[in-house]
Protein backbone atom coordinates (compact mmCIF):
# COMPACT_ATOMS: atom_id res chain seq x y z
CA UNK A 1 0.00 0.00 0.00
CA UNK A 2 1.15 3.21 -0.88
CA UNK A 3 1.14 5.27 2.39
CA UNK A 4 3.26 8.49 0.96
CA UNK A 5 0.84 11.75 2.00
CA UNK A 6 -0.88 13.89 -0.93
CA UNK A 7 -0.91 16.68 1.13
CA UNK A 8 2.48 17.92 2.88
CA UNK A 9 2.22 20.38 5.79
CA UNK A 10 4.28 22.22 8.20
CA UNK A 11 5.72 25.22 9.52
CA UNK A 12 5.93 26.18 6.19
CA UNK A 13 7.50 29.57 4.98
CA UNK A 14 7.06 30.03 0.68
CA UNK A 15 8.31 32.92 -1.13
CA UNK A 16 6.20 32.62 -4.48
CA UNK A 17 6.27 35.23 -6.81
CA UNK A 18 4.25 32.96 -9.71
CA UNK A 19 0.98 32.81 -9.78
CA UNK A 20 1.31 29.38 -8.81
CA UNK A 21 3.76 26.52 -8.51
CA UNK A 22 3.42 23.23 -10.42
CA UNK A 23 6.53 21.15 -11.56
CA UNK A 24 8.72 17.57 -11.33
CA UNK A 25 10.26 17.08 -8.41
CA UNK A 26 14.42 15.96 -8.84
CA UNK A 27 15.74 15.65 -5.31
CA UNK A 28 19.17 16.10 -3.87
CA UNK A 29 20.61 16.36 -7.69
CA UNK A 30 20.59 18.44 -10.90
CA UNK A 31 18.97 17.81 -14.65
CA UNK A 32 19.93 19.95 -17.67
CA UNK A 33 16.32 21.08 -18.57
CA UNK A 34 15.16 23.37 -15.46
CA UNK A 35 12.03 25.11 -16.79
CA UNK A 36 9.58 21.97 -15.46
CA UNK A 37 11.26 21.02 -12.27
CA UNK A 38 11.05 22.01 -8.68
CA UNK A 39 14.44 20.96 -6.80
CA UNK A 40 14.45 19.35 -3.94
CA UNK A 41 17.39 19.66 -1.12
CA UNK A 42 18.11 18.80 2.36
CA UNK A 43 20.86 20.35 4.31
CA UNK A 44 23.44 17.80 3.29
CA UNK A 45 23.07 18.60 -0.31
CA UNK A 46 22.57 22.52 -0.66
CA UNK A 47 25.94 22.90 -2.65
CA UNK A 48 24.00 21.52 -5.51
CA UNK A 49 21.82 24.17 -5.57
CA UNK A 50 21.81 25.99 -9.15
CA UNK A 51 19.85 28.72 -10.76
CA UNK A 52 16.89 28.26 -13.14
CA UNK A 53 14.89 25.78 -11.43
CA UNK A 54 10.93 26.30 -11.79
CA UNK A 55 10.93 26.39 -7.90
CA UNK A 56 12.75 24.98 -4.64
CA UNK A 57 11.94 22.64 -1.74
CA UNK A 58 14.20 23.17 1.01
CA UNK A 59 14.68 21.09 4.76
CA UNK A 60 15.74 24.52 6.61
CA UNK A 61 15.76 27.81 4.93
CA UNK A 62 19.24 28.07 3.92
CA UNK A 63 21.32 30.70 5.10
CA UNK A 64 24.28 31.16 2.85
CA UNK A 65 22.45 31.31 -0.25
CA UNK A 66 21.17 34.30 -2.29
CA UNK A 67 17.13 33.41 -2.79
CA UNK A 68 16.30 36.70 -4.02
CA UNK A 69 13.31 36.81 -6.46
CA UNK A 70 13.08 32.52 -6.67
CA UNK A 71 10.06 30.78 -5.58
CA UNK A 72 11.23 28.19 -2.86
CA UNK A 73 9.60 27.08 0.56
CA UNK A 74 10.81 25.18 3.02
CA UNK A 75 10.11 23.47 6.71
CA UNK A 76 7.67 21.24 5.23
CA UNK A 77 6.45 18.27 7.16
CA UNK A 78 7.01 14.38 5.39
CA UNK A 79 8.74 16.71 2.61
CA UNK A 80 11.69 13.17 2.52
CA UNK A 81 8.58 11.31 1.15
CA UNK A 82 8.89 13.16 -2.23
CA UNK A 83 10.59 11.23 -4.70
CA UNK A 84 12.19 12.14 -8.28
CA UNK A 85 9.97 12.45 -11.16
CA UNK A 86 6.50 13.35 -8.59
CA UNK A 87 4.53 16.20 -9.48
CA UNK A 88 3.83 18.48 -6.81
CA UNK A 89 1.83 22.10 -6.27
CA UNK A 90 2.38 24.29 -4.09
CA UNK A 91 -1.01 25.40 -3.01
CA UNK A 92 -1.61 29.23 -1.53
CA UNK A 93 1.54 29.59 0.37
CA UNK A 94 0.20 26.78 2.66
CA UNK A 95 0.80 23.64 2.05
CA UNK A 96 2.89 21.29 -1.16
CA UNK A 97 -0.15 18.93 -3.02
CA UNK A 98 1.13 15.69 -4.82
CA UNK A 99 -0.53 15.60 -7.83
CA UNK A 100 1.43 12.62 -9.64
CA UNK A 101 3.20 9.80 -8.00
CA UNK A 102 5.81 8.01 -9.62
CA UNK A 103 5.71 4.62 -8.17
CA UNK A 104 2.30 4.63 -8.54
CA UNK A 105 0.39 3.02 -11.81
CA UNK A 106 -2.97 4.51 -10.05
CA UNK A 107 -2.59 8.10 -10.99
CA UNK A 108 -5.41 10.21 -12.03
CA UNK A 109 -6.09 13.86 -13.05
CA UNK A 110 -9.02 15.50 -11.41
CA UNK A 111 -10.63 17.83 -14.13
CA UNK A 112 -13.33 19.19 -12.14
CA UNK A 113 -16.10 18.44 -9.05
CA UNK A 114 -18.87 19.40 -10.79
CA UNK A 115 -21.03 16.99 -12.46
CA UNK A 116 -24.74 17.47 -14.35
CA UNK A 117 -26.25 14.31 -12.51
CA UNK A 118 -26.47 13.76 -8.64
CA UNK A 119 -26.44 10.08 -8.23
CA UNK A 120 -27.84 8.53 -5.25
CA UNK A 121 -24.44 6.93 -4.76
CA UNK A 122 -22.05 8.70 -5.49
CA UNK A 123 -19.09 8.98 -3.62
CA UNK A 124 -18.54 12.84 -3.68
CA UNK A 125 -21.21 14.86 -1.15
CA UNK A 126 -23.18 17.30 -2.82
CA UNK A 127 -20.57 20.19 -1.15
CA UNK A 128 -18.07 18.83 -3.48
CA UNK A 129 -20.45 18.29 -6.56
CA UNK A 130 -21.66 21.71 -6.49
CA UNK A 131 -18.44 23.21 -6.33
CA UNK A 132 -19.08 26.81 -9.24
CA UNK A 133 -15.39 26.89 -10.07
CA UNK A 134 -13.17 24.02 -12.29
CA UNK A 135 -9.62 24.40 -11.61
CA UNK A 136 -7.68 26.63 -14.10
CA UNK A 137 -6.93 24.75 -17.51
CA UNK A 138 -3.19 26.40 -17.59
CA UNK A 139 -2.69 24.16 -14.17
CA UNK A 140 -4.69 21.07 -15.77
CA UNK A 141 -1.93 21.63 -18.83
CA UNK A 142 0.93 22.15 -16.68
CA UNK A 143 0.33 19.42 -14.79
CA UNK A 144 0.43 17.00 -18.01
CA UNK A 145 3.49 18.46 -19.38
CA UNK A 146 5.27 17.55 -15.71
CA UNK A 147 4.24 14.04 -15.95
CA UNK A 148 7.17 11.53 -17.35
CA UNK A 149 6.64 10.60 -20.85
CA UNK A 150 7.14 6.94 -19.54
CA UNK A 151 4.22 6.69 -17.30
CA UNK A 152 1.73 3.61 -17.88
CA UNK A 153 -1.41 4.51 -17.14
CA UNK A 154 -3.13 7.95 -16.64
CA UNK A 155 -7.18 8.26 -15.48
CA UNK A 156 -8.85 11.66 -16.24
CA UNK A 157 -11.79 11.87 -13.84
CA UNK A 158 -13.96 14.52 -12.01
CA UNK A 159 -17.31 15.28 -11.39
CA UNK A 160 -17.73 15.24 -15.03
CA UNK A 161 -15.27 15.92 -16.84
CA UNK A 162 -17.61 16.82 -19.80
CA UNK A 163 -18.28 20.05 -17.83
CA UNK A 164 -14.86 21.30 -18.59
CA UNK A 165 -16.59 21.35 -22.59
CA UNK A 166 -13.66 23.34 -25.09
CA UNK A 167 -10.87 22.80 -22.23
CA UNK A 168 -11.79 18.90 -22.47
CA UNK A 169 -10.52 18.86 -25.78
CA UNK A 170 -7.52 21.37 -24.91
CA UNK A 171 -6.67 19.01 -22.20
CA UNK A 172 -6.99 15.55 -24.97
CA UNK A 173 -4.77 17.29 -27.50
CA UNK A 174 -2.75 18.04 -24.32
CA UNK A 175 -2.21 14.60 -23.03
CA UNK A 176 -1.81 13.27 -27.03
CA UNK A 177 0.93 14.96 -28.03
CA UNK A 178 2.92 15.10 -24.25
CA UNK A 179 2.16 11.33 -23.66
CA UNK A 180 1.43 9.74 -26.93
CA UNK A 181 2.96 6.10 -24.79
CA UNK A 182 0.44 5.98 -21.76
CA UNK A 183 -2.93 4.88 -21.71
CA UNK A 184 -5.71 6.70 -20.93
CA UNK A 185 -8.94 6.24 -19.47
CA UNK A 186 -11.52 8.92 -19.27
CA UNK A 187 -14.64 8.46 -16.52
CA UNK A 188 -17.54 10.19 -17.75
CA UNK A 189 -21.47 9.83 -17.44
CA UNK A 190 -21.83 9.87 -21.22
CA UNK A 191 -24.15 12.50 -21.76
CA UNK A 192 -22.03 14.94 -23.38
CA UNK A 193 -21.49 12.86 -26.00
CA UNK A 194 -25.10 12.68 -26.91
CA UNK A 195 -23.88 15.91 -28.56
CA UNK A 196 -22.28 14.61 -31.85
CA UNK A 197 -20.87 18.12 -32.76
CA UNK A 198 -18.52 17.73 -29.42
CA UNK A 199 -18.00 13.68 -29.66
CA UNK A 200 -16.57 14.60 -33.27
CA UNK A 201 -14.23 17.18 -31.63
CA UNK A 202 -13.24 14.60 -28.85
CA UNK A 203 -12.44 11.94 -31.63
CA UNK A 204 -10.03 14.36 -33.44
CA UNK A 205 -8.15 14.83 -30.11
CA UNK A 206 -7.93 11.92 -28.18
CA UNK A 207 -4.95 10.05 -27.32
CA UNK A 208 -3.70 6.93 -28.97
CA UNK A 209 -4.21 4.36 -26.60
CA UNK A 210 -7.55 5.48 -24.84
CA UNK A 211 -10.80 4.51 -23.39
CA UNK A 212 -13.89 6.26 -21.92
CA UNK A 213 -15.94 4.39 -19.07
CA UNK A 214 -19.37 5.29 -18.41
CA UNK A 215 -22.36 3.87 -16.40
CA UNK A 216 -25.61 2.22 -17.01
CA UNK A 217 -27.54 1.88 -13.62
CA UNK A 218 -30.54 0.14 -15.41
CA UNK A 219 -32.12 -1.05 -18.58
CA UNK A 220 -34.74 1.47 -18.27
CA UNK A 221 -34.93 5.43 -18.56
CA UNK A 222 -37.39 5.57 -15.44
CA UNK A 223 -34.83 3.26 -12.74
CA UNK A 224 -31.51 4.57 -14.26
CA UNK A 225 -32.97 8.46 -13.97
CA UNK A 226 -34.44 7.57 -10.67
CA UNK A 227 -30.31 6.69 -9.63
CA UNK A 228 -28.80 9.55 -11.72
CA UNK A 229 -31.34 11.88 -10.35
CA UNK A 230 -31.03 13.97 -13.69
CA UNK A 231 -33.86 13.17 -16.47
CA UNK A 232 -33.40 12.43 -19.50
CA UNK A 233 -29.88 10.77 -18.42
CA UNK A 234 -30.72 7.72 -19.69
CA UNK A 235 -31.15 8.80 -23.28
CA UNK A 236 -28.50 10.97 -23.48
CA UNK A 237 -26.06 8.34 -21.65
CA UNK A 238 -26.93 5.58 -24.19
CA UNK A 239 -27.04 7.97 -27.24
CA UNK A 240 -23.52 9.10 -26.01
CA UNK A 241 -22.14 5.53 -26.36
CA UNK A 242 -23.71 4.86 -29.57
CA UNK A 243 -21.90 8.00 -30.88
CA UNK A 244 -18.87 7.02 -29.45
CA UNK A 245 -19.34 3.46 -31.12
CA UNK A 246 -19.44 4.87 -34.30
CA UNK A 247 -16.35 6.73 -34.20
CA UNK A 248 -14.52 3.90 -32.96
CA UNK A 249 -13.52 5.04 -29.66
CA UNK A 250 -13.11 2.24 -26.87
CA UNK A 251 -15.85 1.83 -24.76
CA UNK A 252 -16.04 0.43 -21.13
CA UNK A 253 -19.70 0.16 -19.46
CA UNK A 254 -19.23 0.30 -15.37
CA UNK A 255 -22.70 -1.07 -13.63
CA UNK A 256 -22.49 -0.05 -10.00
CA UNK A 257 -24.47 -2.20 -7.49
CA UNK A 258 -27.40 -1.09 -5.38
CA UNK A 259 -29.96 -1.77 -3.28
CA UNK A 260 -32.11 -0.22 -6.35
CA UNK A 261 -30.51 -1.80 -9.24
CA UNK A 262 -29.28 -5.85 -8.03
CA UNK A 263 -32.35 -7.56 -9.00
CA UNK A 264 -32.05 -6.29 -12.49
CA UNK A 265 -28.37 -6.74 -12.94
CA UNK A 266 -29.03 -9.57 -15.82
CA UNK A 267 -31.61 -7.31 -17.31
CA UNK A 268 -28.43 -4.68 -17.67
CA UNK A 269 -26.39 -6.59 -19.05
CA UNK A 270 -28.39 -8.66 -21.19
CA UNK A 271 -29.41 -4.85 -22.82
CA UNK A 272 -25.98 -4.27 -23.08
CA UNK A 273 -25.08 -7.12 -25.32
CA UNK A 274 -28.55 -6.40 -27.46
CA UNK A 275 -27.88 -2.63 -28.20
CA UNK A 276 -24.52 -1.68 -27.56
CA UNK A 277 -22.50 -5.30 -28.39
CA UNK A 278 -19.48 -3.46 -29.77
CA UNK A 279 -18.54 -2.50 -25.95
CA UNK A 280 -15.65 -4.17 -25.07
CA UNK A 281 -15.44 -4.26 -21.68
CA UNK A 282 -18.28 -4.00 -18.70
CA UNK A 283 -16.98 -3.59 -15.26
CA UNK A 284 -19.14 -4.46 -12.37
CA UNK A 285 -18.61 -2.18 -9.11
CA UNK A 286 -19.37 -3.04 -5.15
CA UNK A 287 -20.08 1.16 -3.97
CA UNK A 288 -17.46 3.40 -2.24
CA UNK A 289 -19.97 4.36 0.97
CA UNK A 290 -18.57 8.12 0.93
CA UNK A 291 -20.58 11.05 0.03
CA UNK A 292 -24.10 10.38 -1.40
CA UNK A 293 -23.56 7.03 -0.61
CA UNK A 294 -23.38 7.13 3.09
CA UNK A 295 -26.17 9.73 3.37
CA UNK A 296 -28.29 7.67 1.67
CA UNK A 297 -27.13 4.78 2.58
CA UNK A 298 -30.70 2.84 3.34
CA UNK A 299 -31.26 3.16 -0.32
CA UNK A 300 -28.63 1.61 -1.85
CA UNK A 301 -26.37 -0.41 0.56
CA UNK A 302 -26.91 -4.43 -0.08
CA UNK A 303 -24.90 -6.87 1.76
CA UNK A 304 -22.85 -8.27 -0.53
CA UNK A 305 -24.45 -12.17 0.75
CA UNK A 306 -27.26 -11.21 -1.14
CA UNK A 307 -26.14 -9.94 -4.30
CA UNK A 308 -24.20 -13.75 -5.20
CA UNK A 309 -26.33 -15.31 -7.33
CA UNK A 310 -27.58 -11.87 -9.27
CA UNK A 311 -23.95 -10.72 -9.63
CA UNK A 312 -23.03 -14.38 -11.25
CA UNK A 313 -26.23 -14.04 -13.78
CA UNK A 314 -25.42 -10.97 -14.85
CA UNK A 315 -21.80 -12.07 -15.48
CA UNK A 316 -22.57 -15.03 -17.40
CA UNK A 317 -24.54 -12.88 -20.05
CA UNK A 318 -21.79 -10.80 -21.08
CA UNK A 319 -19.02 -13.33 -20.88
CA UNK A 320 -21.34 -15.70 -23.36
CA UNK A 321 -21.07 -12.85 -25.92
CA UNK A 322 -17.42 -11.85 -25.43
CA UNK A 323 -17.48 -9.06 -23.60
CA UNK A 324 -14.63 -8.60 -21.48
CA UNK A 325 -16.22 -8.65 -18.11
CA UNK A 326 -14.60 -7.70 -14.80
CA UNK A 327 -15.82 -7.30 -10.84
CA UNK A 328 -14.77 -4.35 -9.29
CA UNK A 329 -14.50 -3.53 -4.96
CA UNK A 330 -15.37 -7.14 -4.59
CA UNK A 331 -14.26 -9.22 -1.67
CA UNK A 332 -12.91 -12.84 -2.96
CA UNK A 333 -15.13 -14.63 -0.20
CA UNK A 334 -18.28 -12.52 -1.26
CA UNK A 335 -18.66 -13.75 -4.36
CA UNK A 336 -19.10 -17.06 -7.05
CA UNK A 337 -16.04 -18.83 -6.89
CA UNK A 338 -16.83 -19.19 -10.56
CA UNK A 339 -16.12 -15.74 -10.65
CA UNK A 340 -12.53 -15.53 -8.77
CA UNK A 341 -10.56 -15.11 -12.47
CA UNK A 342 -12.60 -11.87 -13.41
CA UNK A 343 -11.99 -10.47 -10.14
CA UNK A 344 -9.57 -7.35 -9.63
CA UNK A 345 -7.76 -5.21 -6.94
CA UNK A 346 -9.27 -2.30 -7.73
CA UNK A 347 -9.17 -0.02 -4.58
CA UNK A 348 -7.08 2.56 -5.14
CA UNK A 349 -4.22 1.91 -2.90
CA UNK A 350 -4.48 4.20 0.06
CA UNK A 351 -8.07 3.33 0.15
CA UNK A 352 -8.07 -0.51 0.55
CA UNK A 353 -8.74 -2.43 3.87
CA UNK A 354 -8.99 -5.43 5.08
CA UNK A 355 -10.75 -6.47 8.27
CA UNK A 356 -8.79 -8.76 11.05
CA UNK A 357 -10.42 -12.27 10.24
CA UNK A 358 -8.64 -11.82 6.90
CA UNK A 359 -5.13 -12.30 7.84
CA UNK A 360 -6.24 -16.03 8.04
CA UNK A 361 -7.37 -15.97 3.93
CA UNK A 362 -4.84 -18.12 1.76
CA UNK A 363 -5.50 -15.84 -1.20
CA UNK A 364 -5.86 -12.35 0.42
CA UNK A 365 -2.99 -11.06 -1.60
CA UNK A 366 -5.44 -11.57 -4.55
CA UNK A 367 -8.48 -10.11 -3.00
CA UNK A 368 -9.49 -6.71 -3.75
CA UNK A 369 -10.33 -6.30 0.09
CA UNK A 370 -12.85 -3.14 1.47
CA UNK A 371 -12.95 0.64 1.00
CA UNK A 372 -11.67 2.12 4.00
CA UNK A 373 -15.04 3.93 3.95
CA UNK A 374 -16.73 0.62 3.96
CA UNK A 375 -15.43 -1.93 6.25
CA UNK A 376 -17.39 -0.63 8.91
CA UNK A 377 -20.50 1.03 7.26
CA UNK A 378 -22.35 -2.57 7.80
CA UNK A 379 -21.39 -5.33 10.08
CA UNK A 380 -19.75 -7.48 6.91
CA UNK A 381 -19.48 -10.72 7.84
CA UNK A 382 -15.83 -12.54 6.23
CA UNK A 383 -15.16 -15.58 5.34
CA UNK A 384 -11.66 -16.66 5.30
CA UNK A 385 -11.00 -18.77 2.46
CA UNK A 386 -8.75 -21.82 3.41
CA UNK A 387 -7.03 -23.77 0.71
CA UNK A 388 -4.22 -27.02 1.99
CA UNK A 389 -1.21 -27.25 0.40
Amino acid sequence: MNKRPFILKGNIFVNNYDEYIIGKIVKNNNVEDKSIYIQVLDMQHLDLFSEGYKGYIFEDKPINLDLKNINYCCNINNYETLIDNDVVEIVNNEWIRLLYRDDSDDNAIVVTNQCNSNCIMCPDADMVRNTKENPDIKKLLEHIRCIPDDTKHITITGGEPGMLKHNLVCLLRECKEHLPNTDFLLLSNGRVFANTQFTNQIFENVPRNFRIAMPIYADNESLHDEITRAKGSFEQTVRGIKNLIDKKIDIEIRIVVLKKNYKQLKQITRFIVKEMPEVKIVNIMALEMTGNAYKNMEEVWINFDEIKNELYSACIETLKAGIITNLYNFPLCKIDERLYSISHRSITDYKVRYKEACAECSIKDECGGFFNSTIYVKDIEVKPIMIEE
